[in-house]
């Protein structure tokens, strides 16, 4: 269905992207500025031309079919295509300029975002950037769905993916509140068996590589709640109520109490890398300006040694 994406209008693809991000026909139309019939019927026409029921209605709003969510995957890269393209022919002959969004995880955006934004307005003054943080879970799919134009992403040591190019690596930790053990020197999966920890998603890098961890001893880890928040899972362990597993770079934007953090053995590592996922699109020269500029920010936050735990 993707390929008939480029055939259907651009005005009812936007209507359609708006109504599954909104989740409510009546929220879409409000930001549309149109009459709620009116973006119904839109919707009505649009499944018609393309000979599928798009959307299920039901008493908490609307959701995407599975038709309606390979329509939505194939449409934002349709109408993002043409927003840069737009821009693209307008910046014609005036330099680097235009828009750029990138997804940051939470644990990178705190210490990452006051030099990149410092970096960009110096070298390029018409960039504007629409920076996003999340889970990394949830980056990583709105970069795979078209909606970003780089991200930073989370991979295992020495597995890039096209795309990807490499920050730096880091180490995590176990994350708890001081004096919670009574040793400081590694921890291995069999001495943490049945402590209670706090864990982002299924989906999130993080959660695979705790998962791994424990796996590898042939353990289960006891994560007593998903916590899809950077902040909550410090908060948690702060508090003592359970443990998490973490990088170091959080202390650098930390409050509150302080936080243990306490080495695993075997050590359990990530690379940090920047992609530009350039499968929807040749990345423009606006893009390439924004991911460069990531780069240098973080090796110039290392430099100054401003970014505990990482190594480049």
């Amino acid at each position: 269905m993707t390929d008939s994406t480029s055939s259907l209008d651009v005005a009812a693809l936007r209507d359609f992207i708006l109504v599954v991000d909104s989740g409510s026909l009546t929220r879409a139309a409000s930001l549309a500025g149109i009459a709620q019939p009116t973006m119904s019927q839109r919707i009505a026409q649009l499944e018609d031309q393309v000979g599928h029921r798009l959307l299920e209605r039901g008493p908490r709003g609307v959701e995407a079919t599975t038709a309606g969510l390979e329509l939505y995957r194939g449409a934002q890269q349709v109408v993002r295509q043409i927003d840069r393209l737009s821009e693209s022919i307008g910046a014609a002959g005036s330099g680097i300029q235009g828009t750029v969004s990138i997804g940051l995880p939470a644990t990178v955006a705190p210490t990452l975002v006051p030099e990149l934004l410092a970096a960009v307005r110096e070298r390029h003054p018409a960039v504007r950037l629409e920076l996003f943080e999340s889970m990394s879970g949830y980056i990583e799919e709105l970069l795979g769905r078209g909606r970003l134009d780089l991200a930073v992403l989370f991979r295992v040591p020495g597995q890039l993916l096209p795309g990807d190019v490499r920050l730096y690596e880091e180490e995590l930790y176990l994350a708890a509140r001081p004096g919670s053990d009574a040793a400081e020197s590694p921890t291995t999966a069999e001495a943490l068996a049945g402590r209670p920890l706090v864990a982002p998603g299924r989906y999130s890098n993080l959660r695979r590589l705790v998962d791994r961890f424990f796996a590898d001893a042939g353990l289960v880890p006891d994560v007593v709640a998903d916590v899809e928040s950077l902040a909550a899972m410090v908060r948690v362990a702060q508090a003592g109520v359970a443990s998490a597993v973490l990088p170091r770079s959080v202390t650098t934007s930390l409050t509150g109490p302080e936080l243990g953090l306490r080495p695993l053995d075997p050590p359990v590592r990530r690379t940090v890398v920047v992609n530009v996922a350039p499968e929807f699109y040749r990345p423009r020269a606006a893009v390439v300006a924004a991911r460069d500029a990531v780069v240098d920010a973080v090796a110039r936050i290392a430099g100054r040694d401003e970014w505990p735990g990482i190594t480049l």
